[in-house]
């Protein structure tokens, strides 16, 4: 008999790596969810014995659907498949009732092992459990950087000592009109400092932006526990801290994925005050647009605001490609 499996995640791709690491000829019947809501209405449609879930997700995410299947007690069987893999998120998790946490991008040994130890594989045949189904470019870059994310959140995590609000990566490919007006009116946040560095490696080309809003130094120095000086120089190591801290795990997580090693170049600080422009130079060029990865980060209680831009250079966007091994939807 076939089993109701619900995979609830926003992301297509990361809907479809699961899919690909369910055991081979395991009777199931797969109900996609996109959101919290969707997968609550399918496990009350029945349609879901186990739920293989996301955490960060738009409209309810995997922390309320757990809190809400334990306080309704729904009958499925939850497994947290996330990219967020800090200690608190799994260990709030766990609280919750989820049965286990397997990060992102899931391993399908590691599934299969969860799995059987629940006794819900029963006899597996030849074959393949469910179909393939298409999968756009936007839609894996911002898979990629939501692990790539995770690993440099739980890290900075690790160091300060207290757990960091993630966003979902939002991707577009803006015109580079567009990406210079993003920046001018970060420019104009006169609280607001930046820290920048390009990148390079595997045919791949761009800069990172690291932008610190309302920042306060008093605040970001207790989080990072910093005792070093006030003034401008204090100042600047504090934030280049971080910043290594956040773009080096973001980077070399997202050079994993993609088989890959980037070179970083030094990097250059913008401090609040200044009348200094921001800009993507290292992506400037007769390139008329820029592939462009926004993410924000909430820092421990004192909700210290932290913007990630990852500009990446449109003529890089072929070997990207070729790195994936995915065949794109057009």
């Amino acid at each position: 008999m076939s089993i109701p499996v619900i995979i609830c995640d926003d992301s297509s791709f990361a809907r479809k790596q699961v899919q690909r690491a369910l055991p081979s000829g395991w009777d199931v019947t797969i109900t996609p969810a996109a959101n919290g809501r969707e997968a609550i209405a399918a496990i009350e449609a029945g349609k879901g014995d186990i739920i293989l879930l996301d955490l960060t997700m738009p409209d309810m995410d995997g922390f309320a659907v757990l809190e809400y299947i334990r306080s309704n007690d729904l009958p499925t069987l939850p497994i947290v498949i996330s990219g967020d893999i800090q200690p608190e998120s799994r260990a709030r998790v766990m609280a919750l009732g989820a049965v286990a946490f397997i990060k992102k991008p899931v391993d399908a040994a590691e599934l299969t092992s969860v799995l059987a130890d629940y006794g819900v594989l029963s006899v597996l045949s030849a074959g393949s459990a469910v179909a393939e189904y298409d999968v756009r470019f936007d839609e894996w870059c911002q898979e990629i950087a939501n692990v790539a994310m995770g690993r440099a959140a739980d890290l900075l995590a690790k160091v300060i000592d207290a757990h960091v609000e993630l966003s979902i990566p939002r991707v577009s490919l803006l015109e580079r009109s567009e990406l210079e007006m993003m920046l001018a009116a970060a420019s104009r946040d006169r609280d607001c400092v930046c820290v920048s560095q390009g990148f390079i490696g595997g045919g791949i080309a761009g800069e990172n932006l690291l932008l610190f809003h309302d920042a306060e130094f008093d605040k970001a120095a207790a989080l990072m526990q910093y005792a070093g000086s006030a003034d401008e120089s204090g100042e600047i190591e504090l934030y280049m801290d971080v910043a290594d801290i956040l773009v080096g795990a973001f980077l070399r997580a997202l050079a994993e994925q993609l088989d890959i090693h980037f070179s970083q170049g030094h990097p250059h600080i913008t401090l609040k005050n200044t009348t200094t422009p921001l800009s993507g130079h290292r992506v400037n060029g007769n390139e008329r647009k820029v592939l462009t990865i926004e993410i924000a980060y909430r820092l421990g209680q004192e909700q210290i605001h932290c913007n990630q831009l990852v500009l990446i250079t449109a003529g890089s966007i072929g070997s990207l490609q070729q790195c994936s091994g995915e065949a794109f939807a057009v």
